[in-house]
């Protein structure tokens, strides 16, 4: 059995900005600079965190009226996510934008091509009349280095609460030649839902591949809490397979060759009783260059995401964040993950 630390297995949750005037530029570079220092990783990191985020929330403001949001997360050890999304205008040259070439009356005067050049990974998508999504991933001085920069992987994930603790939880982990997926959302919003996320993930954590036994684990781990929903998959590359048990509304699809594949969820709450919800575990095709996304109910249910492929073709935490602009309410928790089958047939 490998088992992996519980309280290292969650991924953080984004904390998100609304830009629409200039004193939310200050502050939102404020609090990436203070997300940057927790990492304790050295001032070099902050002052390079905060620079990038207040040209991207520059761009906002001025750019893409009537402005955008700004996304944050720590990732461990010493980087930091910072994600710009707007339903603006779009970039008609983006390489003239990464350039330096374009005319900007505003900002820091550095653009895009200077926030492009300080990141450890960076990717846009954008276009006439579709707004802009652009990642830059900053990272210390030690992981920008050739041996040390952090990878850019094959999965990501968008979870923003409407609370100060995020009733959502999502974990990836790449084990047993494999990877494990999970996406949680606990009964509510706020501190005890996201206590029953933990409680969910905890017990995957205890053995990520083992789906078989995972339902009872997770049920026994939530009884003490409100009880939640839950979709885990187990995605094995090399066989080709893709095993999945979904309990509850839990949203998620595989795009693969242009076709759309709705996974089959379960009704039912984890946690709220002594016996588990009855749940099945279903194998599905796995096949290099499918997407998987995963969502809950903070996004609308219905999602084309065959009328959206060419978004996939971008780093995940790029599609991530463009489906969370695009699809999602506002009224609740909401969280998606992305993950892409990148073996070469």
């Amino acid at each position: 059995m490998e088992s992996l630390r519980a309280d290292s297995f969650r991924q953080s949750s984004h904390r998100q900005f609304t830009v629409t005037q200039s004193a939310d530029v200050g502050a939102v570079r404020r609090a990436v600079t203070r997300c940057a220092d927790r990492l304790r990783a050295g001032p070099g990191l902050a002052d390079q965190a905060g620079q990038a985020a207040t040209e991207l929330a520059t761009n906002l403001l001025h750019h893409a009226l009537p402005g955008g949001r700004i996304l944050v997360r720590p990732l461990p050890p010493a980087a930091v996510e910072i994600l710009a999304v707007d339903h603006g205008p779009g970039i008609d040259d983006v390489a003239a934008a990464l350039s330096g070439r374009s005319a900007r009356p505003y900002g820091l005067g550095c653009g895009l091509s200077a926030v492009a050049r300080a990141s450890s990974h960076f990717d846009i998508d954008t276009g006439p009349g579709r707004g802009t999504t652009v990642l830059a991933v900053m990272a210390s001085g030690d992981l920008s280095s050739a041996t040390g920069l952090p990878p850019l992987r094959c999965w990501a994930g968008v979870s923003v609460g409407i609370d100060e603790a995020c009733g959502d939880g999502w974990a990836v982990a790449e084990v047993g030649g494999g990877i494990t997926v999970t996406v949680v959302d606990g009964l509510g919003h706020g501190v005890y839902a996201s206590l029953a996320a933990d409680a969910a993930m905890g017990a995957l954590a205890e053995n990520p591949t083992d789906l078989d036994g995972y339902l009872a684990r997770a049920n026994a781990a939530m009884r003490g809490t409100r009880g939640g929903v839950l979709a885990v998959c187990r995605l094995e590359p090399h066989r080709g397979e893709m095993r999945c048990l979904s309990v509850g509304n839990i949203s998620g699809a595989i795009l693969g060759a242009g076709a759309q594949r709705t996974l089959i969820p379960f009704r039912g709450v984890v946690g709220t009783a002594d016996t588990p919800p009855v749940g099945k575990i279903t194998s599905y095709p796995w096949l290099p260059g499918a997407t998987l996304v995963l969502w809950t109910d903070g996004l609308h249910s219905q999602i084309d995401l065959a009328g959206c492929a060419g978004l996939f073709t971008h780093a995940p935490a790029v599609a991530a964040a463009a489906l969370h602009r695009d699809h999602g309410t506002d009224h609740d928790d909401a969280t998606v993950v992305v993950v892409r089958n990148e073996v070469t047939p």
